[in-house]
């Protein structure tokens, strides 16, 4: 081989190989890139979650606490239902 041959297939190699490490570096910056994009869709889902059970935690106290006795009677009364055993006073104007 002459010292031209030699000298070409080095450039080559060379061209090659910065090539093959741009080529790469790209496809790892697009990869950390779209990790990233992925990371935040996951964040906002994990904080979309703990709203709904925060929202669910409430209507569940919400629920237990209209299923007591004393609010269901509260209510009632305030619909305007009473019961068999209350005294009812006439108030006349």
């Amino acid at each position: 081989m002459t010292e031209e041959k030699r000298r070409r297939i080095k450039i080559a190699t060379i061209v090659g190989a910065v090539l093959l490490l741009a080529i790469l570096l790209t496809v790892m910056i697009y990869q950390w890139i779209a990790i990233g994009v992925k990371r935040r869709y996951i964040d906002e889902l994990n904080a979309k979650i703990e709203y709904y059970i925060d929202i669910k935690d409430d209507a569940d106290k919400v629920l237990e606490a209209r299923d007591t006795k004393e609010w269901i009677e509260r209510r009632a009364r305030e619909l305007g239902y009473v019961f068999k055993d209350d005294v009812l006073y006439e108030i006349e104007d």
